[in-house]
């Protein structure tokens, strides 16, 4: 069974006036061999932050999600183009410890 990505349409109108990214396009981060994904708990959430280099955009992006094992689904809270510090430590995972995980 694949996941399924899912999301609030208004939430994903709202990412896409802030962010000029549509959720639709999410799997090229989720989807990326090269995906950086660290946890970023937000309160009793679970969150997690994935980072990828999109060649297609020639930028490092950042998906926000919760998952749902029971459903498998992955629920997309942001979609943006990474700050400084998340491209840091991505490049930094590139450079050193890619090889590792």
């Amino acid at each position: 069974m694949s996941t399924r990505y899912v999301w609030a349409e208004s939430k994903q109108r709202s990412n896409l006036t802030k962010h000029g990214l549509d959720f639709r396009s999410a799997y090229l981060v989720l989807n990326n061999p090269y995906r950086m994904e660290i946890e970023s708990p937000r309160g009793k959430e679970k969150r997690k932050l994935v980072f990828a280099y999109v060649f297609d955009l020639v930028a490092v992006l950042t998906v926000v999600y919760l998952s749902d094992n029971k459903l498998n689904t992955l629920r997309i809270i942001s979609f943006r183009h990474a700050n400084r510090i998340e491209k840091e430590k991505y490049f930094e995972w590139l450079e050193n410890d890619i090889h590792d995980t």
